[in-house]
């Protein structure tokens, strides 16, 4: 899934690590590592503008009043990757496809190369896929 986070902050409390807390249009909660914010250059609050992200869920352990993680899982949405601008962000997540388009070209030039048909080209590249 990908979105914006249009708001959000880090965690300043006691025993607190400084990862930040996202939100998108939806309203809905983020979490977001603060290394991942330091690699945009979010640093601080005072160092937030709207960016995007690809999120998924994923569970995690709860922890007791003690601090200590226990047996319970609950599920989060989470950053898997930030991006400072849109097209960062769409960019990324068509690499895979871009990626297996060059690769089919590539294959292409080779088969013609080797004096294929373009009936058998075809053929390859729909095995390929």
């Amino acid at each position: 899934m990908k979105t914006q986070i249009t708001s959000g902050k880090f965690a300043t409390g006691e025993g607190q690590k400084g990862n930040f807390t996202g939100y998108n249009s939806k309203g809905q909660r983020i979490f977001i590592h603060k290394a991942q914010m330091q690699s945009i250059g979010m640093n601080v609050d005072a160092d937030f503008k709207p960016f995007y992200a690809l999120i998924d869920e994923r569970e995690i352990q709860t922890r007791d009043v003690n601090g200590e993680l226990t047996d319970v899982l609950v599920k989060r949405l989470q950053a898997l990757s930030v991006f400072k601008t849109m097209d960062e962000l769409l960019k990324a997540e068509n690499s895979d496809f871009e990626l297996e388009l060059a690769s089919n070209s590539y294959r292409k030039s080779i088969a013609t190369t080797a004096g294929l048909s373009s009936a058998e080209i075809n053929a390859l590249l729909n095995v390929s896929i």
